[in-house]
């Protein structure tokens, strides 16, 4: 602890900026993981699997309770107004579904790109801090005597690596935390996506009278026949 407290009263007042920006990229990282790895997640094998059967058969109200009785996540809420739009009748599947991820995308993808920001700025004001680091140890070397000129130089280079330091660290932080949420974040998406365009297909195939063939005990039935 008192490294940490001596690190930080060596780097000057730009390293108390930074500490700021650490706050901010921590609760952006904890807020994000939170939703991208749980708030938003679901398992969706069995959600599309009983939204097709239901699309298949043309009852889009009973798909609408399917909708309605899983857990809000990005994948359900997506389909419940792709569900609004088949209702109402679309020209385009490609529109519908970009009309359907209008609200579910800015969610799942919000404040990642901040961390990208984040590493840029604590970089620069790393920078900044270096300099005047710089020029406090070059002004105390033609200010004090001979014999004090290598303490006031050390003092003034160790402000500006403490600066260099910790900028480049908070740097590392967020660049590695939006990798993976923004990876996370585009992998939602997509599913989300893929489903919704599966739903529109058999949606469609329905429409123009398409029957999906028999399985199981209603096609061994009609075997025997």
């Amino acid at each position: 602890m008192d490294g940490i407290l001596e690190f930080f009263h060596e780097g000057g007042p730009f390293m108390l900026v930074n500490l700021v920006f650490v706050v901010i990229s921590l609760a952006v990282v904890i807020e994000r993981f939170f939703s991208l790895f749980a708030r938003y997640r679901m398992n969706e094998k069995p959600f599309v699997a009983a939204v097709d059967r239901n699309l298949q058969a043309g009852n889009i109200e009973a798909a609408a309770k399917v909708c309605a009785s899983a857990p809000e996540r990005a994948l359900s809420r997506a389909t419940r107004s792709l569900l609004k739009l088949m209702r109402n009748g679309y020209e385009s599947p490609l529109m519908a579904v970009e009309e359907a991820m209008l609200e579910v995308r800015p969610l799942v993808m919000a404040r990642v790109n901040w961390l990208w920001a984040i590493a840029n700025i604590a970089t620069l004001i790393g920078l900044v801090g270096t300099i005047f680091g710089l020029i406090k140890a070059f002004k105390a070397t033609a200010a004090v005597q001979q014999d004090q000129k290598a303490a006031a130089l050390a003092r003034g280079i160790s402000e500006a690596m403490n600066n260099t330091a910790f900028g480049l660290s908070i740097a590392v932080f967020c660049i590695a935390a939006h990798l993976v949420l923004n990876n996370q974040a585009t992998k939602t998406v997509e599913r989300a996506e893929h489903a919704l365009f599966h739903f529109v297909n058999v949606h469609a195939q329905w429409r123009k009278g398409y029957k999906p063939p028999e399985t199981g005990a209603g096609a061994q039935a009609q075997g025997a026949r």
